[in-house]
C-alpha cells in the first residue's frame, strides 16, 4: 500500500475517514478530479474490505495517466473526493 513517504511521479495520495472510505470503495478505477486534473482512483480493495473491519487509515491513491480508459465517477463521489487533502509529488507537504 502506498504511503506519504513514497509518492510516485504522476500520483497523489490522501487519507480517508471510515465514512469516506465506505462511499469510495465501490469506485475503484473511476475517474475523478484532483485540483482540476483528471485522475484514476486506485482503491486497494483487499486492504479496505470489509470497511467495517479495516483498521484506519484508509489511503486513497490517484494516478494521472490512462484516464481515458476508465469511467467517470458520479458527482456524489467527486463531492467526497473534493473533501480530501491530497499530497501530490512535488508539492510541499
Amino acid at each position: 500500500m502506498p504511503t506519504f513517504n513514497r509518492i510516485y511521479p504522476n500520483q497523489a495520495v490522501a487519507i480517508c475517514t471510515r465514512e469516506q472510505a465506505e462511499q469510495l470503495v465501490n469506485y475503484d478505477h473511476h475517474v475523478i478530479l484532483v485540483d482540476g486534473r483528471p485522475g484514476v482512483m486506485l482503491i486497494y480493495r483487499e486492504a479496505w474490505m470489509p470497511v467495517a473491519e479495516h483498521a484506519d487509515p484508509f489511503v486513497l491513491t490517484v494516478v494521472f495517466h490512462h484516464v481515458e480508459k476508465h469511467p467517470r465517477a458520479p458527482e456524489a463521489i467527486q463531492a467526497v473526493v473534493d473533501e480530501l487533502k491530497f499530497q501530490i509529488r512535488g508539492q510541499p507537504r
